[in-house]
């Protein structure tokens, strides 16, 4: 698994297993409490259960905003 970083303003992760990532940013920033921001869609067809599930097996809070319209 190759995962690729670019730092711009903030660190950016992309590439396949890039959403790995997403528990250790929020812990070496000492963040206790995600937000994430999605759509009713997204929810519904399980995408963005994928950062939910993350952030549960690393025993982190979040909370989520599914008040986005999605792009048509």
């Amino acid at each position: 698994m190759v995962v690729n970083r670019m730092i711009l303003n903030e660190t950016s992760y992309f590439g396949k297993g890039a959403i790995q990532e997403v528990a250790n940013e929020v812990k070496k920033r000492g963040f206790k409490k995600a937000l994430v921001v999605t759509d009713k869609d997204l929810l519904k067809f399980e995408v963005a259960t994928k950062v939910t599930a993350i952030l549960d097996e690393a025993a982190l809070s979040y909370e989520i905003f599914d008040g986005i319209v999605p792009n048509p």
